[in-house]
């Protein structure tokens, strides 16, 4: 009986050290994506807010200014972030989304990536000569603007999927407050 005693203990004490050397893994991977800035993070994109990037003027169809919200995403065709981010929008409604489709040698090739992907073609441009992602200053995809009513208001990188669910849906804004002749809130 004592001999079962003995082996229990053992085993208990390499078990707390299995779990000691796991947590300790885990931090050590933390540290490393820091170091390294591999978090998943969205960093923003400096844009130009006085209208000079409507969709209208940058090269895309004039009807995405009359949209109420648009998520304008510039995804690349040899980019594994964009094909999963494409993937991820499979099961979302096409309404406010347009993609600007990178990189692509041909409009065949870009066609084919976007039908590969199961992106409507009618909510796509392929971008071959990258007119439309310098006339707004994108050097980074998968990227993603938000738009107003043809008016761009957020600019970020988008690292995952998860970063760009939430910018999906049209934001609430509430109306702004009255403001009298002396510059105070009127309630």
């Amino acid at each position: 009986m004592d001999f079962l005693w003995i082996v229990v203990a053992i085993l208990s004490v390499i078990i707390v050290i299995c779990v000691l050397a796991l947590v300790d893994q885990y931090q050590t991977l933390e540290l490393i994506r820091a170091t390294l800035k591999l978090e998943d993070n969205p960093s923003p994109i400096p844009f130009a807010d006085d209208g000079s990037i409507r969709p209208s003027l940058i090269g895309l169809p004039p009807d995405l200014d009359e949209q109420p919200h648009l998520a304008l995403l510039f995804l690349s065709v040899s980019c594994t972030t964009c094909r999963s981010i494409a993937e991820g929008l499979r099961r979302q409604d096409w309404q406010h989304v347009w993609i600007v489709l990178q990189q692509a040698h041909s409009e065949e090739e870009g066609r084919l990536w976007l039908d590969g992907m199961k992106v409507p073609i009618n909510r796509a441009t392929v971008d071959v000569d990258e007119s439309v992602a310098r006339a707004v200053g994108i050097e980074t995809v998968p990227s993603v603007i938000l738009y107003r009513s043809g008016e761009a208001f957020l600019a970020q990188t988008l690292p995952s999927f998860r970063q760009l669910q939430p910018l999906l849906a049209p934001r609430k804004t509430t109306s702004p407050l009255p403001v009298v002749k002396e510059g105070t809130i009127q309630l």
